[in-house]
């Protein structure tokens, strides 16, 4: 199946054929957005977090870095 704007399928979404497509655009929509308001939620509150002295960025690097070669190893 070819692939179809947002737009196209929304005008068809009451059309038997097109149902299935828009409901699954709709929802990956959906999903997108809500992931999209996460991280940038969460990327507030440890910026903040950060500005306020509560957590220091070596710190922050130093964990990632043990967790990433912890990973690897």
């Amino acid at each position: 199946m070819a692939y179809h704007t947002y737009e196209f399928l929304k005008r068809r979404k009451n059309d038997p054929k097109w149902r299935k497509a828009y409901t699954s655009a709709r929802n990956k929509r959906i999903i997108g957005a809500l992931v999209t308001i996460n991280i940038i939620i969460w990327g507030f509150v440890l910026w903040k977090k950060i500005e306020s002295g509560d957590i220091e960025v070596n710190n922050i690097i130093d964990v990632l870095k043990s967790k990433i070669n912890e990973f690897l190893n």
